[in-house]
C-alpha cells in the first residue's frame, strides 16, 4: 500500500527529528532559562488521553534535561479556557507551554469563536496521532454488518442507528462527514466524554460510539466491542484489519479527524525560547526510553518537528474551515 499524506508526513517526521536530536546540541541555551519549572497546560481534566501524554512527557523531560516540568490542568469551555489561557493570557516567557489537542482547538476558535487567533500559538513538536474509531456491540442488531453493511442500513432505515459522539468534536465531525459521503443517516446521541459513550454501548443504549483505541482496547480484547472503521486513511497499528476510510472510498482528510496532540507556546515567547525548547522536546521524544514509557500507558508515539507539526497545524484548520463552511454555520 502506498503511504498517503499522513503517513508520508510521518516519515519525514521521524527523519526530521532524528535530524533535530542531533543537532539538539547545538541550539544555544538562552541565558538563565529556565530558573525554575515549566508548567505544562493541559486544557482538559486529569485523567484522560491528554492529560496523560503531558505528565508521560513531563516525566520524560525531568529525566532527559533535569530541569522541573508541572502539569497545569486547566479544562472548561471544550478545551477553549485552557487554550486561551497559554495563547493569550499567561506571560510569555517560556514558563507556560500547552499540551493540546487539535482538531478540538481548531473547532472552538472557528465554529465557537473563542478568543484567541491560530496564529496567537505556535506549535514546537507534534507528540501523537490517535484517529476516531467508529465501534458496535457484538451482541448488538448490527453485530454481524461490516461497515459498508451498517451504512446502508443507516441509508434504508434513516436514523435507525444511534452513534454516540462529543458535540462539535472529531468523532461528531467525523460521522457528519461520513453521512454527508455516503447518504447514511445516524441519529447523533451527545455525551460528554469518550467513556461514557463506551458505557452507553455495552448497555446497549446506543448501536455505535466513537472512541479512541486506548479508551476501549480492554473491550475489544474481552470480545464486547466490534472495530468497524478508522477515521483516517492509515490503517490503525493496534488493528490493521479495520478498513480506512480510504478502503471505503470515502473521502476524508488524512491526520485530521482524531487527537492531533501537540506541543505549543504563545506567539509572543522568544524565538530563542523557543527554539530551545523545541530541542528539547525532539531530543526527549527521539530516545527509546520515551517511547517505551508512552507505550506503557499505552500511547504510540509519532512525533513530529516544529516544521512538520506546523504544517498539520495548518492542515486541520483549513479542514475545519472547509467542513464548516460547507455545513453552512
Amino acid at each position: 500500500m502506498k503511504p498517503n499524506a499522513f503517513s508520508a508526513l510521518a516519515i519525514c517526521g521521524a527523519l526530521a527529528l532524528a535530524a533535530g536530536a542531533a543537532q539538539g546540541a547545538t541550539v544555544q541555551k538562552p541565558k538563565g532559562y529556565p530558573d525554575r519549572p515549566i508548567n505544562f497546560v493541559v486544557p482538559y481534566p486529569p485523567g484522560g488521553g491528554v492529560d496523560l501524554t503531558a505528565r508521560t512527557l513531563a516525566a520524560q523531560m525531568e529525566r532527559v534535561t533535569g530541569d522541573q516540568f508541572r502539569v497545569e490542568n486547566r479544562p472548561g469551555g471544550g478545551a477553549i479556557i485552557g487554550n486561551t489561557y497559554v495563547a493569550k493570557q499567561a506571560k510569555p516567557d517560556g514558563y507556560t507551554v500547552g499540551v493540546l489537542a487539535n482538531p478540538t482547538m481548531a473547532i472552538g476558535v472557528v465554529h465557537k469563536h473563542a478568543p484567541f487567533k491560530a496564529s496567537d500559538l505556535v506549535p514546537i513538536a507534534g507528540i501523537t496521532f490517535a484517529p476516531a474509531l467508529w465501534l458496535s456491540n457484538t451482541s448488538s442488531k448490527i453485530a454481524g454488518m461490516d461497515f459498508k453493511q451498517v451504512l446502508a442500513y443507516a441509508k434504508a432505515h434513516p436514523g435507525d442507528v444511534k452513534v454516540g459522539v462529543i458535540p462539535n468534536g472529531a468523532f461528531d465531525i467525523a460521522t457528519r462527514i461520513i453521512e454527508a459521503e455516503t447518504g447514511a443517516k445516524f441519529t447523533i446521541v451527545p455525551f460528554q466524554g469518550g467513556k461514557p459513550a463506551a458505557v452507553a454501548l455495552l448497555g446497549g443504549n446506543i448501536d455505535i460510539a466513537a472512541n479512541y483505541y486506548d479508551e476501549i482496547a480492554q473491550y475489544i480484547k474481552a470480545g464486547k466491542m466490534k472495530p468497524l472503521a478508522v477515521a483516517d486513511n492509515t490503517p490503525l497499528e493496534q488493528l490493521p484489519n479495520t478498513p480506512t476510510m480510504k478502503d471505503l472510498g470515502i473521502k476524508m482528510a488524512s491526520g485530521t479527524w482524531g487527537a492531533d496532540r501537540l506541543v505549543a507556546v504563545s506567539a509572543k515567547v522568544p524565538a530563542d525560547i523557543r527554539n530551545y525548547l523545541a530541542s528539547l522536546i525532539q531530543k526527549t521524544l527521539a530516545e527509546p526510553e520515551t517511547k517505551a514509557a508512552f507505550k506503557k500507558v499505552g500511547i504510540d508515539l509519532f512525533p513530529l518537528t516544529a516544521a512538520q507539526e506546523d504544517q498539520r497545524y495548518r492542515a486541520a484548520y483549513a479542514e475545519v474551515k472547509g467542513y464548516f463552511a460547507k455545513a453552512g454555520n
